[in-house]
């Protein structure tokens, strides 16, 4: 099977190994380089070498060995469309976008190159984990990207999940602002927080709200992030003492959780199947019109948490 995609701005006269390796980071430099080597990466559709220059708008093609897809959920549902944006209430087990194995099996190729009423012009504005359910954000054209991540970028938009947490929180509310950075973990884990050792740290901030009890060991809670760092609603979460239902990288230990990604019915005392997290609601001024806009996605069924 054949891949082929354009060399993105600015690169101009780069070596074609640099670019592979700077862009396509789920390989290191060496595959690459032993892919170069072997005639799998064609340059303009001709075999070449790992110092051919490259520059925008040139063709890079990887031959890959064809395999059985990865499993993933396409139950996605389009809650909301006008000329220029898209919103997708996207399922558990559904990656945004792809890399590796997960080259077509992820939302943006569905919605591309898949559906009947495809959207071959469509790009992501946003982008939520696999297993978090939710409003993904799509534009329909340049204008519309560029504007959409500005706002991101700005903080313009108030982003509203909805999550169930183990335990129920004897405030009703309130707003946690602990760091957050890379800690050391091992090799196949990657856990985030402020504790001993922690690289990259960021300041970040979370207003959470319980919405009800759901029996005696299980919340729902609201939760608004105003910063947007790598798993921070589960950092924070779990930094109170209460940690998102079913989430193993904040609830077990490296060693646990590398065997739950084998095994996930040997820790039934997680709660659930996944982190129950939901992007709910997204809330802005909508670029095109000018006026206060917002889009909902209905959550998924969390009826097994009721009494």
């Amino acid at each position: 099977m054949e891949i082929s995609t354009k060399v993105k701005p600015p690169a101009k006269e780069v070596p074609l190994l640099d670019y592979m390796t700077g862009r396509f980071t789920y390989r290191p430099r060496e595959k690459w380089a032993e892919l170069i080597e072997k005639g799998e990466v064609l340059f303009e559709g001709e075999k070449t070498t790992a110092d051919q220059p490259v520059s925008a708008g040139d063709t890079i093609t990887s031959i890959i060995a064809d395999y059985d897809p990865p499993d993933a959920n396409y139950d996605y549902t389009i809650v909301y469309e006008d000329d220029d944006l898209l919103a997708v209430n996207k399922p558990a087990n559904l990656r945004v976008h792809g890399r590796g194995r997960y080259i077509h099996a992820n939302l943006i190729h569905h919605i591309r190159h898949v559906r009947s009423d495809g959207y071959p012009h469509a790009s992501l504005i946003n982008r939520i984990d696999a297993n978090t359910t939710g409003l993904v954000l799509l534009s329909k054209n340049q204008p519309m990207l560029t504007a959409m991540q500005k706002l991101f970028q700005n903080r313009e938009i108030e982003k509203t999940y909805q999550a169930i947490v183990k335990g129920i929180p004897a405030e009703g509310g309130g707003v946690i602002e602990s760091p957050i950075g890379l800690l050391p973990s091992a090799e196949g884990v990657y856990r985030y927080g402020d504790g001993e050792g922690a690289t990259k740290v960021k300041p970040a901030e979370t207003h959470w709200r319980l919405i009800e009890k759901l029996n005696d060991s299980y919340a729902l809670v609201e939760l608004k992030p105003k910063t947007g760092r790598t798993h921070q609603l589960r950092v924070h979460m779990a930094s109170i003492g209460h940690p998102l239902a079913g989430d193993a990288v904040y609830q077990l230990s490296d060693e646990d959780y590398l065997i739950w990604c084998d095994e996930p019915e040997r820790f039934p005392d997680l709660g659930f199947y996944r982190h129950a997290l939901h992007c709910w609601r997204y809330d802005f001024v909508h670029p095109i019109t000018k006026k206060p806009f917002s889009i909902e996605a209905p959550p998924p069924d969390f009826d097994q948490f009721e009494q």
